[in-house]
């Protein structure tokens, strides 16, 4: 027989009380308080907010974590059109380093504590996604210069090509002769961008009479090990966008 475990609403209020304190706690250093909250930043690190008391009011601030945290990782440009946006979004000011809310009451204050805990977690997010679109960009760039130095004339970007069910777009082709020989596909380390280049090259792949094909991950290391295996199933070859120019010319 299994006994089951009566709580009581007594005892599952001391549970749920526990479990926020975990959440949240502060610390006070001299006339600043510190409270360390249950957003987190891209990292996971939780966001913490600092108090200062004046008189009968708070100032509430991030305390310039989220421009700090840009500065590391090489975002501070990105960061600072990003946080002044992010300040008119969330109804805060921003003062080109801290997140803040300059006068607000103690009863205001487990409002301001959460949305400057949110504006400082979302500026971070939003400069990150900044960040690896660049990076796309740049990297789409070296694709597309890779695939010209290796093919010179033969190399088409954008071209429409049919497969064994569809006609699909695809990011590059090597035609000699007008015929398509060889395709490759663009490739980011997202799940959605994998799922269809897979569907889109499994689907040229499936032909009788088909091109060599070829994935380009735009950050190879970046590219889960098992989204690489699935990629690798409908494609000849799976290089990094980087890779040398013979590689390139290999796939074809």
């Amino acid at each position: 027989m299994v006994s089951q475990l009566a709580i009581t609403n007594e005892s599952f209020q001391n549970i749920a009380d526990e479990v926020a304190r975990s959440l949240s706690h502060a610390t006070v250093d001299g006339s600043s308080a510190f409270v360390s909250t249950a957003v987190t930043y891209a990292n996971g690190t939780h966001v913490v907010v600092r108090l200062d008391q004046d008189g009968d009011s708070f100032f509430v601030s991030d305390d310039g974590y989220a421009s700090l945290s840009a500065d590391m990782f090489g975002g501070s440009y990105q960061f600072q059109r990003i946080a002044r946006d992010v300040a008119k979004r969330f109804g805060v000011d921003y003062d080109q380093r801290s997140f803040f809310i300059l006068k607000a009451t103690k009863s205001q204050l487990p409002a301001a504590v959460t949305i400057i805990a949110n504006a400082s977690a979302a500026s971070v997010e939003r400069t990150l996604y900044a960040l690896d679109h660049l990076k796309i960009k740049k990297t789409k760039e070296l694709f597309v210069e890779r695939i010209s130095k290796a093919f010179g004339d033969k190399a088409s970007f954008n071209v429409d090509f049919r497969g064994s069910t569809k006609a699909w777009q695809v990011d590059a082709a090597i035609i000699e002769q007008s015929h398509v020989v060889a395709i490759f596909e663009f490739v980011m380390p997202a799940a959605t961008s994998v799922a269809f280049a897979h569907m889109k090259v499994g689907d040229i792949s499936a032909m009788v009479e088909r091109p060599r094909t070829a994935f380009v991950l735009s950050d190879y290391d970046r590219t889960d090990p098992p989204l690489r295996q699935i990629l690798s199933s409908s494609a000849d070859l799976v290089i990094a966008a980087s890779s040398d120019l013979e590689i390139y010319r290999r796939a074809a």
